[in-house]
């Protein structure tokens, strides 16, 4: 039997290319499909559901992801998904988070496990948990309909709902400033010293707001701190001083009472050291459940010095005008004589240029 050649046509060449592009393509559509911003929503058992944003974008001609706007590294293989979340509790320590779905009618869904928990990290037993995603435009109004006057009253917050990533996309000068970070002797709560707007607007402690013609007053029980925000206010005063709570200017649209925040000293955002810059703006979200029992805030803060994108976080409280705003005790002697006795006062104060 005669071998029969196999004439290559340029039509049988493009044939064949085309057929070994296809994988490649393939796997290009099946990112396409996850591209865009998710709201996520991870349905913890015995607790309030845990809430962030996902974005995947193409960047550099690579695929990223990001939770809260901090970097989260993932996998796609098909319609699966395996997406990273560093994150920590209460007390500051350090876990991991595992969101491991597929994408089915466009929407994510899958179980959340918890990796690498320290014995003190594990909370509300999550890892199992189910987590769910939808495109943000495709998640249900807000209150659209509330007055300046239903958000006043006192609010005791709600443990969980936001994920508490730790790790943002920080420029090279915060990466630098936050490596020589010492929580030992920079935090500021440990001398009794105002923690700044991030941290004192997102801790658990409770909260009074008193609505005044064209300003709101927001008492916070932690350290005692207060904060103005004068409504429809479109100037500064001139002259005006940085603080730690910064100067407040607000709005409603559409339900929403917006609050954008600047003139704030530096600072930092949590327990990990995080830096807040001087030219920092920060802007809250706060919206009303329809009943207007529950008051739930999302912040960003916009710091070009020292993110590239702007770190979120989240907070809910729920109404309740008989709660009590406790006087918050502090001892700063306690701070420094501890320093004094184990004769580290000098380094203290050689660290000065770093609590500005």
């Amino acid at each position: 039997m005669k071998a029969v050649a196999l004439r290559l046509t340029p039509a049988l060449l493009i044939l064949g290319a085309m057929l070994v592009s296809v994988p490649l393509q393939q796997a290009q559509a099946h990112e396409d499909h996850f591209a865009g911003k998710w709201i996520l929503n991870v349905v913890i058992p015995g607790a309030e559901p845990m809430v962030g944003l996902l974005e995947i974008v193409k960047e550099d001609d690579q695929w990223k992801a990001y939770v809260e706007n901090g970097p989260a590294p993932f996998k796609v293989d098909g319609s699966k998904i395996e997406i990273e979340v560093d994150t920590r509790d209460r007390q500051g320590f350090r876990f991991k988070r595992l969101l491991i779905g597929e994408l089915k009618d466009d929407k994510l869904s899958g179980v959340l496990h918890s990796v690498d928990i320290l014995e003190s990290a594990a909370e509300y037993g999550e890892d199992g948990s189910l987590w769910t995603a939808v495109r943000e435009e495709a998640v249900p109004p807000r209150n659209s309909h509330a007055t300046l006057e239903d958000f006043g009253g006192t609010w005791v917050g709600i443990r969980g709902v936001d994920f508490r990533k730790y790790t943002m996309d920080m420029t090279d000068s915060a990466k630098e400033w936050l490596s020589g970070y010492d929580a030992r002797m920079d935090e500021a709560q440990k001398r009794c010293v105002s923690p700044g707007l991030v941290a004192t607007a997102t801790w658990i402690f409770p909260f009074e707001i008193i609505v005044s013609p064209k300003r709101l007053t927001m008492m916070y029980e932690v350290f005692g701190l207060s904060r103005r925000v004068f409504i429809d206010q479109t100037e500064m005063p001139e002259f005006y001083p940085e603080s730690s709570m910064g100067y407040s200017q607000g709005r409603i649209e559409d339900g929403e009472l917006i609050v954008e925040t600047t003139l704030l000293t530096p600072s930092t955002r949590d327990f990990n050291g995080e830096p807040v810059g001087e030219n920092t703006r920060i802007v809250e979200r706060y919206f009303l459940t329809n009943d207007g029992n529950r008051l739930n805030m999302v912040m960003q803060q916009i710091d070009p010095d020292n993110y590239k994108r702007p770190p979120i976080r989240r907070r809910a409280w729920d109404k309740n005008n008989e709660s009590l705003i406790f006087p918050f005790e502090c001892d700063p002697d306690s701070f420094f004589r501890q320093l004094h006795d184990e004769g580290r006062m000098q380094e203290y104060i050689d660290r000065a240029p770093r609590r500005q």
